[in-house]
């Protein structure tokens, strides 16, 4: 593994409290203003980050974080801009950086090699590609771990056990467990017991962290799922301000959500009850 690899499990694995992740798009709000996003942010509370890779057709989002791909698009944003950001993080916070994407991204750089050397050469410790079934990552698996990355997973609750136990023994850095079978930026109710059933079967197919979003979208909903995972990860209720607002006051909105969902992180709720299956929004 590279340094920034260990470093980011050394980091999920000794904790008393999980750690926050902040998704961002790269080129959001501009490129190079994204690396003073992140910068702040690490300042804020957060404790690594997910760097998007902006993708025309980002079927497994939202509204806001669609948005933000295809204004980071029109701007030219691609791949070298993603690895320069990176890069910038690595060398200038503690915070390692995962980049996530999709597949015809990885492609369209020229495959699992390159992609995979160019982000280790940038210094991210890993990268997460969203829609790549276990059953067909063996080349994408091969060459990240050849070039010293994790390879998170994202695996839905309805998989089967031998399913999840398959995804557990292929991942590494961290399992992702969405807290809700929907598309990113959802904020409707969480169901909690759903999740603690969830991340119950993931830890009894593997040792691999496991770390949580989709439907996280307020800190007391955070703080609802705290006890059940070793990270959190938001991206909508950071990127959305950057979109609608001015520079510096998106920056400033931003930058006060991450340090409200930090707190949450730090402050348990109490549990939810037998009969409150659900946490509202």
């Amino acid at each position: 593994m590279t340094p920034a690899a260990d470093w980011l499990t050394a980091q999920l694995l000794r904790r008393s409290t999980p750690h926050l992740g902040v998704f961002l798009p790269a080129g959001i709000p501009t490129v190079q203003a994204d690396v003073e996003a992140l910068r702040t942010f690490a300042g804020c509370g957060a404790r690594f980050f997910e760097v998007g890779v902006p993708y025309s057709d980002p079927f497994l989002d939202g509204p806001v974080i669609t948005a933000a791909y295809e204004q980071a698009l029109r701007r030219g944003t691609g791949v070298v801009d993603v690895l320069e950001t990176v890069h910038q993080v690595a060398t200038t916070t503690w915070a390692p950086v995962v980049v996530v994407s999709y597949w015809g991204s990885v492609l369209q750089y020229g495959g699992a090699t390159r992609f995979s050397q160019g982000l280790a050469a940038a210094g991210a410790a890993g990268a997460m590609i969203v829609d790549l079934p276990v059953e067909e990552a063996g080349p994408w698996l091969a060459a990240s771990r050849q070039a010293g990355l994790h390879t998170p997973q994202l695996v839905s609750r309805r998989a089967s056990d031998e399913r999840l136990a398959r995804v557990c023994s292929t991942a590494s850095g961290w399992v992702y467990a969405p807290a809700a079978e929907a598309p990113t930026g959802y904020a409707g109710p969480l169901d909690v017991e759903a999740l603690e059933r969830f991340t119950g079967r993931l830890r009894a197919a593997g040792s691999t962290p496991v770390v949580t979003g989709i439907g996280v979208s307020s800190p007391e909903k955070a703080a609802n799922v705290r006890h059940l995972v070793d990270g959190v990860v938001i991206g909508t209720p950071v990127i959305r301000p950057l979109l609608e607002m001015t520079a510096s006051e998106g920056l400033r909105a931003a930058a006060d959500r991450v340090s409200l969902f930090a707190a949450a992180l730090q402050t348990p709720a109490d549990p939810p009850s037998p009969s409150a299956q659900t946490i509202a929004t």
